[in-house]
């Protein structure tokens, strides 16, 4: 994932992953939220402005093509999301310590954006 040599453009945020439904959910720790849209196996949260807050990933292990323990062991990560005016761009990176090993996955995906989503950028680090 590239950060453009900008650390501090990443808010702090908060991410959890529901073994049992294998969703992935990343969020800003000041998130306000007001309103929901799904792509495909997406489900992004907008604020009262209609900018994207926040993303959930449903069938995260088979979206980022790993076990469903890597995404449980998860310790840290990235998350952008890149909203121009034609594709809504989602890049997340995770750490995950499985067995005394780190593990580095990534996943990068484009899609249409709708017409209600504002153009921006959301910078997530997650600890």
């Amino acid at each position: 994932m590239q950060s453009e040599g900008n650390e501090n453009m990443y808010q702090k945020a908060k991410a959890r992953y529901n073994f049992e439904n294998d969703i992935f959910v990343a969020r800003p720790l000041n998130r306000k939220y007001d309103s929901s849209f799904q792509i495909g196996e997406f489900i992004f949260d907008l604020d009262k402005k209609q900018n994207v807050n926040g993303v959930e990933l449903l069938n995260a292990s088979k979206v980022f093509g790993i076990p469903k323990v890597t995404l449980k062991n998860m310790i840290s990560g990235k998350l952008e999301v890149i909203v121009s005016k034609e594709l809504i761009q989602v890049h997340i990176q995770i750490r995950s310590k499985i067995r005394n090993t780190d593990n580095v996955t990534s996943l990068s995906v484009e899609r249409a954006k709708p017409e209600f989503v504002n153009p921006a950028e959301l910078h997530l680090a997650i600890a």
